[in-house]
């Protein structure tokens, strides 16, 4: 099973000197026209170069004809002719900013991925969006409001879940969400006598056990320790949950101290693997699995659950024994033995996600007020509706969500999951917070799976100070 792209550039921060390519999309067919905007006139004969990921991997067919549509309706809209330029890795895509910003040239319209706005911020080469851009775009009020985490930077903890905050600064413009969800075999469920999905994570570890009980050779629930993104996800929501991660703790407010290793850490991670070392509704093979070989043991029928799903999932199954079982469900938000949540525990299914586009300073006068017409392309239903059907991107303002959700109703989870979202730190410090726990998810994995599958609490400890201790060697 394929994954959704995910332009995230706090994961590889490297520099590395790569061209990119500039290629204007031409040719598309079986794209419906727009009507001319009030704007058509002023802008004809100009060009507007955007910089975005190139179309690799599985999504290359949906990448390139979303690219198109973009391309075709902007036309449409303004007069004026969009290029895309690409980016082959995050490397290359820090690169080319850095290139650009050094140079006060270079593309007119940058995209970054979540959580990376902090660096983006610190390179003081962004200019916030005015409340007159803004209205221009529909105003803030049409946006899905944990959209505003990653647009820019707060200057208290307080301010990030109000996005009319004097201290807040937005130099990013949404386009695209990719909320995660659980997965689960519907029909499983029902073998076992399950009359729906989990609401607490007693009842996934409960339900699991019923599937086992009652489905001969299939497991509960598939994890993938292993995956390269995945497993910091999980150990996130958890430690939300217990009333740990709260998006200003796992760092200080100040990009300082790094703190991800306390007892709600420690729990959330013995949890996750206790689904497979104690409470056995995980395979053992799972902990050497990364996410494609927890998708792949879905759709093969034979695991009842995932905890990580994107909407690519629904055609991703299609094809395959359980293409007709295939239900969606927020996650769980009750910790392992808990009723209700614990003290200041936040009831969280996803991490904010999505991709965003910024205008450097460099941009000006008219050609700026393009780019902003570029965003409000974006943004508008119609394409916010395409890129759904394509790839499953999920809307992100008011106006998107209408139109999908009456396109395809099973679609409202993900929004409500992305609707009460939390965002990691928006501190640069993070792009070593990330794959600092990630080494420390695979490193215990692989010690379970040479051990026995025998938990062993001081070397999980072990690894998480470790990996706070680098992490925070870059604070």
């Amino acid at each position: 099973m394929r994954k959704l792209r995910r332009r995230n550039l706090r994961r590889l921060m490297a520099t590395g000197a790569s061209l990119s390519a500039m290629v204007s999309l031409v040719g598309v067919g079986g794209v419906a026209s727009a009507a001319p905007s009030p704007h058509h006139g002023a802008f004809s004969g100009m060009t507007l170069t955007a910089l975005d990921g190139a179309p690799t991997g599985a999504d290359v067919k949906q990448t390139v004809e979303y690219y198109n549509y973009v391309a075709k309706v902007f036309k449409q809209q303004t007069g004026a002719t969009l290029r895309w330029q690409y980016y082959s890795s995050p490397s290359q895509e820090v690169t080319d900013i850095e290139t650009a910003t050094v140079s006060g040239s270079g593309p007119d319209v940058i995209s970054y991925g979540t959580s990376f706005v902090g660096t983006l911020w610190a390179t003081g080469d962004f200019t916030p969006l005015t409340n007159a851009d803004w209205n221009t775009l529909g105003g803030k009020s049409s946006f899905m409001p944990s959209t505003f985490y990653d647009a820019g930077v707060s200057q208290s903890a307080q301010d990030i879940t109000n996005v009319n905050a004097p201290g807040n600064k937005y130099i990013g413009v949404i386009n695209e969400v990719n909320p995660f969800v659980l997965a689960y075999n519907t029909k499983y469920f029902k073998e076992a006598g399950i009359a729906g999905p989990p609401k607490t994570w007693n009842q996934l570890v409960a339900d699991g056990k019923k599937i086992q009980a009652k489905v001969k050779g299939v497991y509960g629930v598939a994890i993938d320790p292993q995956d390269p993104y995945d497993p910091w996800k999980n150990d996130f929501f958890y430690d939300a949950q217990l009333g740990g991660a709260k998006p200003w703790e796992w760092i200080s407010p100040d990009g300082k101290v790094v703190n991800f290793d306390t007892p709600q850490m420690q729990k959330a991670v013995q949890f996750y693997f206790a689904l497979e070392d104690q409470f056995h509704v995980a395979p053992p093979q799972s902990l050497g699995w990364n996410g494609s070989e927890a998708a792949a043991a879905f759709e093969k029928g034979q695991v009842a659950m995932f905890i990580l799903a994107s909407y690519g999932w629904k055609a991703a199954v299609q094809g395959t024994p359980v293409q007709n079982d295939l239900g969606f469900a927020l996650l769980p938000t009750v910790p392992y033995g808990y009723s209700k949540l614990p003290p200041n525990g936040i009831p969280v299914e996803t991490e904010t996600t999505g991709n965003y586009f910024a205008i450097p300073k460099y941009v000006t006068g008219k050609l700026k007020q393009l780019a902003l017409q570029f965003d409000k392309v974006t943004v508008s239903p119609a394409v916010q509706l395409y890129q759904f059907k394509l790839n499953g991107n999920i809307p992100v303002n008011n106006a998107g969500i209408k139109a999908v959700e009456a396109y395809a109703p099973e679609s409202k989870v993900f929004i409500q999951a992305e609707e009460d979202a939390i965002p990691t730190s928006a501190a640069p410090v993070w792009s070593y917070v990330e794959p600092g726990v990630l080494t420390a998810m695979h490193n215990i994995g692989s010690y379970l799976a040479t051990h026995g599958s025998k938990w062993d609490q001081a070397y999980a400890n072990q690894q998480l100070a470790q990996a706070n201790a680098a992490a925070q060697a870059h604070a």
